[in-house]
């Protein structure tokens, strides 16, 4: 190795028992410089290794090894010199398969340090092929079709060096679990435990390659791969650089095995959850102004109507509704937006801010959606000064998820109790005789706007759906459902005070390290939905005809009928305590 190469020393300190200085004590021509990338300094978490199965933040691994790659990219962009990357440390098969991914063909040489197992000197590993070695180290290739298959399922790919002969029924039950048809498994493994060494480390880098260029092309109309592996950390990084992006598709499930099951950590290519940045252009600008102006006109509305009997009793002190009211005609709008945060109020400061996040979200909403919307907003957050729970301490409170909720709940019906009084005062007779179509039409408002912003920061489907927001839309889908018995303005209350949780369990997800979120990936068989209202139990399992689990993907996608389907069906078998006022 020339002393003018660049060497770049990926460390994956993922599990414990990782020295940076113990490997680059290892590396060849010692030098002044050398590029050192740590994935956890990338924002991989630390865990504790195996057979622990503390849920792992699987996002945030796949985002310091795609942080890793593209550093290593843009170096060797720098450089005119050749672009040596070592591999080394212990951590997650996944993120070894990931990181050969990342580079099969972009790199001119990579090496992957391993420990044997029970300690001692950490070997190098060339990830080369070797085509004069014509051997096959893993001697088994089973469940590989002589023909193409017509199948467009998921197609199990499982790597074994321990001669453990899994059955094949434990990646395609995974499969299905995940909720995708299986196309077929196919294995490529050791018929007895393979020592992988230096001398076979070419063969079997060359015949990983084979077979990972023929087995996909075998299922030429598949929706993807799900990769299982069970080798040590340089063959999981020769099985990714084996994986060509053009063979092998834009869906390939990594999988790891924790202890008795295997989990599905993320998809390759990987996709981070990152908010689209806000368009620039002057006819943006010139949108988010207009939305702006409407909300203005919105929140002008409330302040000339609202009156201090309007707002409900028993959220506020009695003695604060004028104090209330006062406040809301106190503060002022600055002109100006901002793109720090989608909406600040600072009530002792007599201001709030529409940020340029929130004007964004709702640039495709109505006029009349628009003003609608900003009186639902401002007013639940004035309330939120009342509750002690303001700007300068909402990311901290927010990690206790159901008292955040809690909290949300009752400041969403103090507005919507207020503006509905405030209707029902303003249009007397008229209001009363349509109370149910304006309690929907404000319970739509409250959706959208969840939706709304949803919609901007994920699109058209929440890859990333937390348990409280899915909690949120069924909690306001079964209202809107309800909404639809009222007859009576006496009703209102009947129906929004009570205190009500609504939730689908149990559900699969895993917990985002970073939020501290239980994020849902699926609904499983034994998926039932929940309701508690006013201290009453509604429980409404899997049937013929009612299958709770398709809540999580019709929220994902905001399935508006799909979910109203199940909510109406809900609310019409349980109407005595779901729609008492009417029994």
């Amino acid at each position: 190795m020339a002393s003018q190469d660049l060497q770049i020393l990926i460390v994956v300190d993922i599990y414990p028992g990782v020295s940076v200085e113990e490997l680059k004590a290892e590396l060849p021509a010692e030098r002044d410089e050398r590029i050192v990338l740590q994935l956890t300094k990338l924002g991989a978490p630390q865990l504790a290794p195996p057979p622990d199965t503390s849920p792992v933040d699987w996002p945030a691994i796949g985002k310091a090894v795609e942080g890793a790659a593209a550093r290593v990219h843009e170096l060797q962009a720098s450089t005119s010199s050749t672009t040596v990357v070592f591999i080394a440390g212990k951590g997650p098969l996944a993120a070894f398969i990931h990181l050969g991914y990342k580079f099969t063909k972009s790199v001119h040489r990579t090496i992957v340090l391993n420990q044997p197992h029970g300690g001692g000197r950490w070997e190098p590993f060339t990830i080369e092929s070797t085509t004069a070695d014509e051997s096959e180290p893993l001697d088994e290739a089973l469940g590989v079709p002589s023909e193409p298959q017509p199948s467009d399922g998921r197609v199990g790919i499982a790597f074994d060096t321990a001669g453990r002969g899994t059955d094949k029924s434990v990646f395609a039950s995974f499969i299905k679990n995940e909720g995708d048809p299986l196309a077929g498994v196919v294995q490529l493994r050791s018929s007895q435990r393979l020592l992988v060494t230096q001398n076979n480390m070419g063969p079997l880098v060359r015949q990983l390659a084979q077979f990972m260029s023929m087995a996909p092309a075998r299922y030429p109309d598949r929706r993807g791969l799900a990769i299982f592996a069970g080798v040590p950390a340089q063959v999981a990084f020769a099985i990714g650089k084996a994986m060509s992006p053009n063979v092998v598709g834009n869906s390939v499930w990594l999988t790891e095995y924790r202890q008795p099951n295997y989990e599905l950590a993320y998809s390759l290519p990987f996709q981070a959850s990152t908010e689209a940045p806000l368009p620039k252009d002057a006819a943006s600008i010139l949108a988010r102004r207009r939305v702006l102006d409407a909300m203005k006109d919105g929140i002008a509305e409330l302040r000339t109507y609202l009156k201090p009997e309007h707002l409900p009793t028993g959220i506020l002190p009695e003695g604060d509704r004028e104090k209330y009211i006062s406040r809301l005609a106190e503060l002022e709008l600055p002109n100006d937006t901002t793109e720090d945060e989608p909406f600040e109020l600072r009530v002792i400061e007599g201001r709030y801010t529409m940020g340029a996040g929130i004007l964004q979200a709702l640039v495709n909403s109505t006029v009349d959606q628009q003003r609608s919307f900003a009186k639902l907003v401002l007013l639940h957050e004035l309330l939120h000064d009342w509750q002690t729970l303001r700007s300068t301490n909402y990311t901290s409170i927010g990690r206790a998820s159901f008292v955040l909720e809690q909290v949300d709940y009752a400041a969403d019906v103090f507005a919507l109790q207020a503006l509905m009084n405030m209707e029902l005062d303003i249009d007397g007779r008229r209001a009363h005789g349509e109370v149910s179509k304006r309690l929907r039409g404000w319970i739509d408002m409250i959706l959208h706007g969840i939706q709304s912003f949803d919609l901007m920061e994920q699109g058209v489907k929440m890859e990333r759906l937390p348990e409280r927001r899915l909690r949120r839309y069924l909690l306001w889908h079964l209202q809107l459902s309800r909404a639809a018995t009222v007859k009576q303005a006496a009703h209102v209350e009947e129906m929004l005070r009570p205190a009500l949780t609504v939730e689908l369990a149990p559900l699969a997800g895993r917990i985002d390290t970073e939020r501290y979120d239980k994020v849902v990936t699926r609904a499983v068989p034994e998926t039932e939905l929940f309701i508690a209202t006013g201290g009453h139990l509604v429980r409404a399992p899997k049937r013929p005809g009612f299958e709770p689990g398709t809540l999580v993907e019709a929220v994902r996608t905001y399935g508006h009928e799909a979910i109203q389907k199940v909510m109406v069906a809900v609310v019409d078998e349980h109407r005595s305590k779901l729609a008492r006022w009417n029994t």
